[in-house]
């Protein structure tokens, strides 16, 4: 089992790699990262289309990835996991990327090529990062407990707009989008043609 070369298939030492940790970590939802490699959404990987160090990224069978994403699933990684090279007879810094619901990829740092033994894995010192939080944060604490469940951080980000800031929401047909200002008014923001119109109602009631 090599580090980056050029292939397309995924390997057995893959999913029992991510098998194994996954069964070792305390999160929600291992159970489902689980069953979705189980049940084949993973088709083959993709190599080079990263600029993160070690990148593996994973193609989807089409028949199962419905089942399985969730728009309103976070954007995260699980880092700090460490495997055992037996080639440089040392651990290795394994991180392993979600979005959507969807176990992404994983990156193997300390080595450009490795031979794992997938059964040595230590996950004591494992963290999860989220990757949505920065301009979540910065409207999170003017929103109610109810409206922090209804929003998906993944899918707030700052545009510009008119020379005002809005908060990107969530995505309408066509383009469209509902955004908020930090004074908490809601807009439907269209874009033919384009506009920007206030909606006076409670996020809540217009979710």
């Amino acid at each position: 089992m090599f580090g980056l070369f050029k292939r397309t298939k995924l390997e057995s030492w893959e999913t029992n790699l991510l098998t194994n940790v996954l069964n070792k970590l305390p999160i929600n939802n291992s159970k489902l990262f689980i069953s979705q490699i189980n049940d084949g959404l993973v088709r083959g990987v993709l190599i080079g289309m990263s600029d993160i160090d070690g990148y593996i990224g994973f193609s989807y069978n089409s028949k199962v990835y419905n089942k399985f994403y969730d728009k309103n699933g976070r954007n995260f990684k699980l880092e700090n996991i460490k495997v055992y090279d037996t080639k440089l007879s040392k651990y290795l810094n394994l991180t392993i990327y979600f979005s959507f619901g969807l176990i992404n990829g994983y990156s193997i740092e300390g080595s450009r090529k490795y031979k794992l033994d997938v059964s040595k894995i230590n996950t004591s010192g494992f963290q999860k990062i989220y990757f949505d939080t920065n301009d979540y944060n910065e409207i999170s604490n003017i929103l109610t407990v109810r409206e922090r469940e209804l929003i998906n951080p993944s899918e707030v980000y700052l545009v510009k707009l008119n020379n005002k800031d809005f908060y990107h929401l969530k995505d309408l047909e066509d383009g469209d989008f509902l955004g908020m200002d930090m004074y908490k008014k809601i807009y439907k923001i269209t874009q033919d043609p384009f506009e920007i119109n206030l909606i006076n109602d409670k996020l809540e009631n217009i979710w």
